[in-house]
């Protein structure tokens, strides 16, 4: 059997949710984020990623649960196969469950990258097995999901306090992150960043991986590739796709799409033809 598998799908019974599950020995996601909240469970093997400054170790039946826009990246912490499973919640129902069924917060979030608690795994692991199902009733599937987000949230969760725009202090390497957004189709150089963070480009480097953990040209890439997912979610054909987020053709983005995400942009946009 081929050691390096990934599928994608939407749960189109269950809030259209979008579930990975991947079999990897080799194969290193590149350092990433996501739009939505990740909820998944090893299966086998041991994971090693990058999340939140330093490196984390998920073990068989250890839950993974990653906030959107943390970069982290994965690979096997043992050069042994590994398999895992994830689903992917948006911002919104995950706030939704959490406020009206655990507490009001300005921000829920999950408090550790890594999660030991055999109960909210077992329910996971019966979430996915429904949804791998022909037969499954929605009702089951909902009460299945909506009950192990508010257990998770309740007992592994945590509050992010979102600072008011108006007071937020622009600070270098924000300013630089905000010129890449505006520029991100464009060729834009080292010193380009580094003029608008108004610093040198040796210690702009130096601050922006110690801040960001990742560099300026990992960001970049970063932007461009969320531009493509959210092209190709809307239908737009995959050349147009790399063009528009600012990839010099369809065959770069994809080369990096992979790297990055683990799947194709062709399984990706598969999953929302579906």
């Amino acid at each position: 059997m081929d050691k390096e598998q990934a599928t994608i799908y939407r749960a189109e019974k269950l809030e259209n949710l979008l579930v990975f599950q991947a079999r990897y020995q080799q194969f290193k996601f590149g350092r990433h984020t996501h739009e939505d909240f990740a909820l998944g469970i090893m299966e086998h093997g041991v994971q090693k990623f990058y999340c939140r400054g330093e490196a984390r170790f998920a073990t068989p039946g250890s839950l993974i649960s990653v906030n959107p826009d943390e970069i982290h990246d994965g690979m096997s912490a043992d050069q042994s196969e590994f398999h895992y499973k994830v689903i992917y919640l948006p911002v919104e129902l995950l706030q939704n469950i959490g406020n009206e069924m655990v507490a009001p917060r300005s921000f829920h979030t999950f408090k550790n990258p890594v999660t030991n608690d055999p109960e909210v795994a077992a329910g996971l692991t019966s979430l996915f097995a429904l949804l791998e199902g022909e037969s499954t009733d929605l009702l089951e599937m909902q009460t299945l999901l909506f009950g192990l987000l508010a257990l998770m949230l309740e007992r592994h969760g945590t509050e992010r306090r979102t600072l008011i725009t108006g007071n937020a202090i622009h600070t270098p390497i924000q300013k630089a992150c905000t010129f890449i957004d505006d520029m991100v189709k464009e060729e834009i150089s080292l010193d380009d960043i580094a003029a608008a963070a108004g610093l040198s480009r040796y210690h702009f480097l130096r601050l922006f991986r110690d801040e960001k953990g990742i560099s300026p040209w990992s960001y970049l890439l970063h932007k461009r590739l969320q531009l493509a997912r959210t092209s190709i979610r809307l239908g737009t054909s995959l050349s147009d796709a790399a063009l528009d987020a600012g990839f010099s053709d369809q065959s770069h983005m994809s080369r990096r799409f992979k790297a990055t995400y683990g799947i194709t942009p062709g399984q990706y946009r598969q999953a929302y033809l579906s």
